[in-house]
């Protein structure tokens, strides 16, 4: 791991919390895997205070738990899942129905571009994948007026990050058409259709989570 350029203490928590989040939402770090203070600390090039208060707001936030004094990463059951799909929906497409015909020519020309860009599952990185999901999902809710609910979406995303294209691989191509449907009916102002789609495409991509569990759980 690429170690962090020295800055403010305030800096270095904030640059721990995110290098130790990407972790676990990447898979880097496994659900119940021990996390150590003191390695943490020398792969990222950092003294151990910034880590350790890292790893405390990470805990706050359920990402890690304890099991007596040995920290753990918190990983996402399936129960958690199923809550997490079923109010993305509601709140997803309420955004799309209200985003409808007020989203920037500008705005939908640039997510049409990254999501055409997408080509093959091969070429693109769990990243760049995450980032362009990311920017179609809070451009559409941002678009919609509600600060609230695009700041809910954006927690919620993120507790699900690591269910991209490498653990649900069969949702990529798919979720690139469902995308791509949806950002179409928003330009044309179809609120019900755009809200119709948002359902659809979520629903989906539970349905993809769900088999990844299946399949984990027979390996």
């Amino acid at each position: 791991m690429t170690k962090l350029a020295p800055t403010s203490d305030q800096s270095l928590t904030q640059n721990a919390y995110n290098a130790v989040l990407h972790m676990i939402q990447s898979g880097a770090l496994s659900n119940g895997e021990v996390v150590n203070e003191r390695r943490l600390a020398e792969q990222l090039g950092l003294s151990r205070t910034p880590v350790r208060e890292a790893l405390g707001r990470l805990e706050g936030s359920d990402y890690l738990r304890r099991s007596g004094r040995t920290l753990l990463v918190n990983g996402v059951e399936l129960s958690e899942i199923l809550e997490i799909m079923a109010v993305r929906i509601l709140l997803e497409a309420d955004a799309a129905r209200n985003a409808a015909g007020k989203m920037s020519a500008a705005k939908l020309a640039d997510i049409r571009q990254r999501l055409m860009a997408m080509t093959s599952p091969d070429q693109v990185t769990a990243s760049d994948h995450w980032e362009v999901d990311d920017f179609l999902h809070l451009s559409i809710a941002e678009t919609s007026g509600n600060k609230l609910s695009l700041r809910l979406i954006s927690e919620l995303r993120a507790r699900t990050r690591m269910f991209g294209k490498e653990t649900v691989p069969t949702r990529f191509e798919s979720g690139r058409d469902e995308h791509l449907a949806i950002i179409d009916a928003i330009e044309a102002g179809d609120g019900d259709r755009a809200a119709q789609l948002m359902v659809q495409h979520i629903e989906g991509a539970r349905y993809g989570i769900l088999q990844s569990f299946t399949a984990s759980s027979l390996r």
